[in-house]
Formats: structure tokens, sequence, C-alpha cells
């Protein structure tokens, strides 16, 4: 059985997140997911700080709203609920890498994963049967779960949200080189809090400038 450091775990830098949604488009596209099914790795966008009233607002002393994209998928849980209440052992935490995968062959569409998941993860398809993020061992749903183990790999294949993240916001990769590229302040929350995903302190305004800049005409394809 691998060390928990081998097992591999998503790195989030909300600094870096533009809101694009590349991240989404890009496991959509992987992985055969209509535009309008749930998805698998979804964008949110958060709005930090208050709007003051009208007579209130002071431009040289109010401080600015901003907007905080989160960009978040199944964090592959090292306690992971889902596989404890699945009672055909359908999912499975992997030994070898850390990745809990989904056997749709052994999965049954009790939905039990989807209740049992505190972050939403667990989608169902069509044919009722339960799909989720596999950080892309394989392609589609109900995929990965006997695919190679990424730690077995010469060249680990990274997921495609990471590949194709504009802003180097996601990173994915064993716990110990993950840890490793993240702040201190990042990794001690992870590792006191026993996190599932590393996650770098939002710094502020830097993020909305990012965010505005992508978001004006005139820079496009910048």
């Amino acid at each position: 059985m691998a060390d928990r450091q081998d097992h591999w775990v998503f790195y989030f830098d909300p600094n870096r997140c533009i809101g694009c949604h590349a991240c989404s488009i890009s496991c959509k596209q992987f992985h055969g997911r209509d535009s309008d099914a749930d998805d698998w790795r979804t964008v949110t966008h958060h709005e930090k700080g208050t709007h003051p009233a009208s007579e209130e607002y002071d431009a040289d002393t109010s401080a600015p709203i901003e907007n905080v994209p989160i960009s978040m998928s199944c964090m592959h849980c090292h306690d992971a609920p889902c596989e404890e209440v699945c009672p055909t052992e359908a999912i499975v935490k992997r030994d070898s890498d850390g990745i809990v995968t989904i056997d749709q062959d052994k999965c049954i569409g009790c939905k039990y994963c989807g209740w049992a998941c505190p972050f939403g993860a667990p989608t169902y398809g069509d044919n009722g049967l339960m799909s989720k993020c596999n950080m892309c061992l394989d392609q589609g749903p109900g995929s990965g779960a006997g695919a190679e183990s990424k730690n077995e790999q010469d060249d680990p294949i990274q997921p495609n949200c990471v590949s194709d993240c504009v802003g180097g916001a996601i990173k994915a990769g064993p716990e110990k080189e993950m840890v490793k590229e993240a702040s201190q302040a990042a990794a001690e929350r992870f590792k006191s809090n026993n996190e599932r995903v590393i996650v770098e302190p939002f710094q502020g305004e830097e993020n909305l400038n990012m965010v505005e800049h992508a978001a004006t005409p005139d820079n496009a394809g910048d």
C-alpha cells in the first residue's frame, strides 16, 4: 500500500485563477460530457466584500468588491465517504495513487454516494449511474477503475483541467510534491486541518485585476 504522501491531490491557487472556465470546458470535452450536464469540475464565482449604501459610498475609502473564482472537482478524499457507503463496492480509493474511481459495471444507481459526499462531486447520467472526476485516468463515465497507477507511469499524465489551465492555478500530483509547491500557509492549513485539497490563501486585489483584464475585449487573446 502506497504511503498517503504518494497519493495524488489537487492544488488550487485562487490568486492565479482568472475565472475563464477553461478547466471545466476541457473536462467536458475530454470526457464527452454534455454542455448542460452536471460538471465533474465546476467554477463558481464568489463576491468578497459588501456593497456600501449609495449615500455612504466614498471612492477613496470604500473597499472594492472582489470577484473570487473557485474551481473545484472531486477531492479524492483520503477518507472517501462515498466509498464507505457504496453497497456494491463500485467506488474504490486506489491504494496505488489515491484516486477515487467508480466502476459503473458494479454501480446500481442507489445514490448513497451522492448523499454521503459533502462536496456534491457525484453526478448521475441518463443511465442513472454515478460518475465523477477520475483525474483523467481514462475517458468517459465509469472509466479509469482498472487504469495503470499514475505513480507507475514514466511521465504521469496530468488531468486535462491542469494542462489547460490558463493561469496555472490548478496542479495535481503526489501530496508530497504538491506540499512542496505550496506556500507555507497553504501547506500548514492543509496538514493541520486534514484537508483534501491544497488551497492558497486569497490575496485580494491582484486576482480581481486579473479577472477584469481577461474580461476586457481589448485584451482578448492576451
